[in-house]
């Protein structure tokens, strides 16, 4: 099970787990290399279809980044980034793992902004994925989010109070018609409460409809709140989800809290359920998780976790523990 890519939104609510800094190499006085990732291992109690609980011991998403960046006399800085993984931590002596694509992607930045080719972080993860922010994310609650996307050219810049990101897939269906995906996101910074949305067409993928999302944090009392509405406009059957999450940092140790209410139209059977991959007595469910990380130093962190998914036979319900060791 691979730990799903943690959006920025979520990077806020883990503060304190530990999270490190890639060791970067002075290459000359204009380039430089950095070599990051980390080993991620969790041990999960975890409900299946029958209502059986079943454990198991796994790696969760361990990885190996390369990026480097040339700062040029023109005023301009190329880059790069390359995140492999395939990694299972847990065996020994299997010379098939590894070196599995997650993202490349080359890229050229100055005052224009920055634009970016190859494959990253989809605009909808990044600005739109409320829920995603568990400390371990076996099995993340109810998303529609893209995650990664691949064919990918996209152009982020800063406007006044405003970061935005716009995307644009490109199609590459061969002997086909071959479609462009657009997408985009934001985030504007008002002092004190920050709001969110993104855009993602999907028109190159089966899907072929949007998904969209609305969001706002803030901090209340020490706490950081994020509340989020997001939408799958499915033909088959559309979903609407309505999120609230919470982080409260003390010193090394972080708790989060979240709740999410997921609405299909319509009852969903097992093959219109596309999102969740399971079949529900009812239109409509509400997920909790709860989590708690505490960071060693500043680059091992212990965590735990546990979600209620409120499907039959608690389906996919888990609780977890999980240490993460990254550099």
């Amino acid at each position: 099970m691979m730990k799903k890519t943690t959006s920025a939104l979520a990077v806020a609510a883990l503060l304190g787990t530990g999270a490190a800094t890639a060791a970067t190499f002075q290459v000359n006085d204009d380039t430089t290399i950095s070599i990051g990732g980390g080993i991620y291992y969790a041990y999960v109690s975890q409900t299946d279809a029958n209502g059986d609980d079943q454990t198991t011991f796994g790696d969760n998403g361990s990885d190996v980044i390369f990026s480097g960046e040339h700062a040029a006399d023109n005023g301009l800085t190329t880059f790069f980034n390359l995140d492999t993984d395939g990694y299972d931590a847990t065996e020994a002596n299997d010379n098939s793992q590894g070196e599995v694509v997650d993202e490349a992607s080359v890229g050229v930045r100055g005052g224009f902004g920055e634009v970016v080719v190859g494959s990253n972080a989809g605009v909808y993860d990044q600005y739109a994925d409320f829920a995603d922010g568990g400390p371990i994310g076996w099995t993340n609650r109810t998303t529609f989010s893209n995650g990664d996307v691949g064919d990918v050219v996209q152009y982020s810049n800063s406007v006044a109070n405003i970061d935005f990101t716009l995307q644009a897939q490109v199609g590459d269906n061969a002997g086909g018609e071959s479609t462009t995906s657009l997408g985009g996101g934001a985030t504007a910074n008002l002092g004190g409460v920050s709001l969110h949305a993104a855009y993602e067409e999907r028109a190159n993928q089966a899907a072929d409809e949007p998904i969209y999302g609305l969001g706002a944090s803030t901090s209340i009392a020490g706490v950081s709140v994020t509340a989020g509405y997001e939408v799958d406009d499915n033909n088959d059957n559309s979903i609407d989800k309505f999120s609230l999450d919470g982080a409260y940092a003390m010193g090394a140790t972080t708790l989060t809290a979240g709740v999410q209410n997921v609405s299909f139209d319509t009852n969903p059977t097992g093959a219109e359920d596309t999102v969740t991959d399971t079949a529900q007595s009812d239109d409509s469910f509400t997920e909790f998780q709860l989590g708690v990380s505490y960071a060693l130093n500043g680059q091992m962190s212990l965590a735990a976790e546990m979600v209620t998914t409120d499907r039959e036979n608690d389906e996919n319900d888990f609780a977890a523990v999980g240490i993460n060791y990254s550099w």
